[in-house]
């Protein structure tokens, strides 16, 4: 029953605190009520518009259409365009808690003293424009061959090198020969498939013989069977001779245990340790082809990083030994786990190498895309200075005459970044020189002496 009351309680207090909101002088800061036992009231941080220094709900410049309310109601000030009750200019309010005092009041602007002064200081700008932005992930690369476009020549079956058909580098086709090997157990599968010939031979003509007295009603029907039999047991034994022949790499036309080794894909012979009289088995590797026209990039990116990467993604790799050349990839697989020692996430590109200058074992670097962004409105990364907490750019409205406008950042990329707030597209936003106007504003700075700042109050 006591907990019951407590809820009702509870609910009743909110319900007055929603009451007396809706009953609330709109020229008053907005505020809240804490039920903590003590009835502490404090200003509604998300309520604050941080760039104009008065409460978001009341201001105009962020809402336009509460002007003419304003306006009618007499609480207007005229000069610096907000509600008279919390101009920041002429009665400023105290932020909430935990937000902090503007950098500078709005409508502050900095003035060269004279247009030599101006002309002196190199200022540049450029205008703040949309941008696609590109975002990229800049990380190292270890050039591979593609190992689905490998192939390690071995024997299949023991023998010795009698013959070598290509050199190192050179340009094989698919099924073209590489070695001429000589081997035992070849030479006697020769010699079974000899035999087993004649047997197969001797076999089909006792069947035919028997099939035929069979149906002179001379021969028994399991005399056909047996002779039939016979005759499957034969061809099953050839069959299995010239497989193994086939698997070695014989030909009919080869003899005395020799057969060949091929290549199974056209490629480039990059490894080739197999001479003329070396013992060749399955566990020694003779040669390897490598399709290089498409090469594997092993990317190490950073763990703070690899949240971004996905199958897909567009890789360019670059370099040392081939400066202003770049590759083009795509990311094909993503490692699961992160390198305990280096922190590194392993990824992998296929890159194109129409012109073989890629090799394994080269380390490159790489770019990333990993987000491409349209019709934001972007701006030189040189031209955003810090001042106190808050971003800000400056933007020239007159001969002299300079703004700065607080700006919420975005995305960015080498270049550029993508900024929201006081900015529109078009505006002359300042790039050379930009840190010499932030010194001008700085509260702790006395300045260059060759700007004064004139704020909206004319302080």
């Amino acid at each position: 029953m006591k907990l019951s009351f407590s809820l009702c309680a509870i609910l009743a207090l909110y319900l007055l605190v929603a009451l007396a909101g809706c009953a609330r002088d709109p020229s008053e800061p907005q505020r809240t009520v804490v039920p903590d036992g003590e009835g502490v009231e404090f200003s509604v941080a998300n309520d604050w518009c941080a760039e104009h220094a008065l409460p978001e709900s009341k201001c105009t410049k962020c809402n336009p259409t509460l002007t003419d309310a304003y306006m009618e109601s007499g609480d207007w000030c005229a000069g610096h365009g907000f509600p008279e009750s919390v101009c920041p200019s002429c009665n400023p309010v105290d932020p909430p808690m935990g937000v902090g005092s503007p950098a500078f009041v709005p409508g502050t602007r900095i003035r060269f003293r004279s247009p030599e002064i101006e002309r002196a200081s190199g200022i540049e700008m450029e205008q703040a424009r949309p941008g696609a932005l590109k975002i990229d992930i800049e990380c190292t690369a270890r050039i591979e061959f593609d190992r689905n476009r490998l192939a390690d020549i071995r024997a299949s079956v023991p023998g010795v090198v009698r013959e070598v058909k290509v050199d190192l580098g050179e340009r094989v086709n698919e099924g073209a020969p590489l070695f001429v090997l000589e081997s035992a157990e070849v030479g006697d599968l020769q010699g079974k498939l000899r035999a087993a010939n004649e047997r197969m031979d001797v076999a089909r003509a006792n069947y035919e013989r028997q099939r035929e007295l069979g149906e002179q009603k001379i021969a028994s029907a399991r005399e056909v069977e047996l002779a039939r039999e016979v005759l499957e047991r034969a061809e099953a034994e050839l069959y299995a001779i010239e497989a193994g022949l086939r698997i070695a790499g014989a030909t009919e036309s080869d003899s005395d245990g020799r057969f060949r080794v091929s290549s199974p894909i056209a490629g480039t012979v990059v490894r080739r340790p197999a001479t003329i009289g070396t013992f060749a088995t399955s566990e020694v590797s003779l040669a390897t082809i490598v399709d290089t026209s498409l090469m594997w990039a092993v990317l190490e990116v950073r763990e703070a990083d690899a949240g971004a990467l996905r199958d897909g993604q567009a890789v360019t790799i670059r370099l040392d030994g081939s400066p202003g050349r770049e590759f083009a990839g795509t990311v094909t697989w993503i490692a699961s786990e992160v390198d305990p020692k280096t922190r590194t996430v392993a990824a992998r590109a296929e890159v194109t190498n129409p012109a073989g200058l890629l090799r394994a074992e080269q380390f490159a670097r790489a770019s990333i895309r990993v987000d491409e962004s349209e019709d934001a409105l972007v701006v030189p990364v040189g031209s955003v200075q810090r001042v106190d907490e808050e971003s800000v750019v400056f933007v020239r409205i007159g001969e002299g005459l300079y703004e700065p406008r607080i700006v919420t950042l975005g995305r960015s990329d080498a270049n550029f970044v993508e900024v929201r707030g006081a900015l529109r597209t078009g505006d002359p936003v300042v790039t050379e020189g930009a840190f010499l106007l932030r010194t001008e504003l700085s509260r702790e700075s006395i300045g260059a002496g060759c700007c004064e700042v004139v704020r909206p109050d004319g302080a």
